[in-house]
């Protein structure tokens, strides 16, 4: 039984997916198996992971028709037999000694989720950062949705994280949804744990690419973010603080699908009325009062009134 399961869901990536399998497969912690899903790629994509897995048996590679990156991400873990379980975007790449830096922090602090640092990256990455602080820290479950809800230290994608697989047997991607079913999956994740731990070095390096789902213009997928806004909120209602966190991300969910919806909402009449009365609807004053009592929020609690003047700015028109 490995260390860890790498799951890769691939559709289309042949310009990339080498570069992500070689780093991946360069890890310092060799004990993995590597689970490529390709989900009915029509480029060399396939043929570039079954070249690799020639040089490297520890790649498996299961083909299934295009049926969607949560479909396959489940179908990864329904296969992985690793003690833990990473999920990896086929066009991004890690950090030679992520996998082992995740895996020693879980195990020496007994946590269901080890957590690293990101970096954004606009362009090709240049010669590997080779010193490591690897300072960590113990975080509660609580600590851990709340910044995750407030866009802090925990990110929104399941990319960054190593799971323990007996934590998230029971945690599978939503199918059919587009944005922010990653978010969910980790918020589900979140809630299953004991103990999360968190370091703060930069290990994964997420490429932002032109073509990305967040960097287009306004479709339907954007209604799967208010979706599972809603839901976050509604599993939270009661439990205190979070439920004011939980009310701070969906107001940002649906101010987000408003300012992106706006230049087409003829064409959306009645979701741009639904979107507006959800928000209206929604109490800002608990959240900034709270927001402000806390004192936790600093510049974004600036961002949030900026972004409350910019709605009522733009839904008076």
């Amino acid at each position: 039984m490995p260390h860890i399961s790498v799951i890769i869901p691939v559709y289309n990536a042949g310009n990339y997916i080498v570069d992500t399998l070689n780093s991946v497969l360069q890890q310092t912690l060799k004990d993995i198996e590597v689970i490529v899903v390709n989900d009915g790629s029509n480029d060399q994509s396939l043929a570039e992971c079954y070249r690799l897995q020639e040089i490297d048996k520890r790649i498996i590679i299961i083909n299934q028709d295009n049926q969607g990156v949560s479909k396959a991400r489940n179908v990864g873990k329904q296969n992985a037999t690793g003690d833990y379980i990473i999920f990896i975007d086929a066009d991004d790449e890690l950090d030679c000694r992520m996998l082992e830096i995740l895996y020693t922090q879980a195990r020496k602090t007994d946590s269901d989720i080890s957590v690293c640092g990101v970096d954004r990256i606009f362009e090709k990455k240049q010669e590997e950062k080779q010193k490591y602080h690897c300072n960590y820290e113990e975080i509660t479950v609580d600590q851990a949705i709340e910044w995750l809800l407030l866009g802090q230290k925990i990110e929104s994608g399941a990319w960054n994280k190593l799971f323990k697989a007996s934590t998230i047997e029971d945690v599978h991607f939503e199918e059919g949804k587009k944005i922010n079913e990653d978010k969910y999956f980790v918020f589900r994740s979140l809630l299953k744990s004991k103990k999360i731990v968190y370091c703060a070095e930069k290990l994964y390096y997420y490429y932002c690419r032109e073509n990305s789902v967040t960097n287009q213009s306004f479709s339907e997928r954007w209604f799967d973010s208010l979706y599972f806004a809603d839901r976050i909120y509604e599993e939270l209602k009661g439990r205190n603080n979070l439920e004011v966190f939980a009310r701070y991300q969906l107001l940002i969910a649906y101010y987000t699908v408003l300012r992106r919806m706006y230049p087409f909402r003829d064409q959306y009449k009645k979701e741009y009325q639904l979107v507006i009365d959800k928000i209206k609807s929604t109490s800002f004053k608990s959240v900034l009062s709270y927001m402000d009592k806390k004192q936790v929020f600093g510049v974004l609690s600036i961002k949030y009134c900026i972004l409350l003047y910019k709605f009522m700015r733009c839904v008076s028109k």
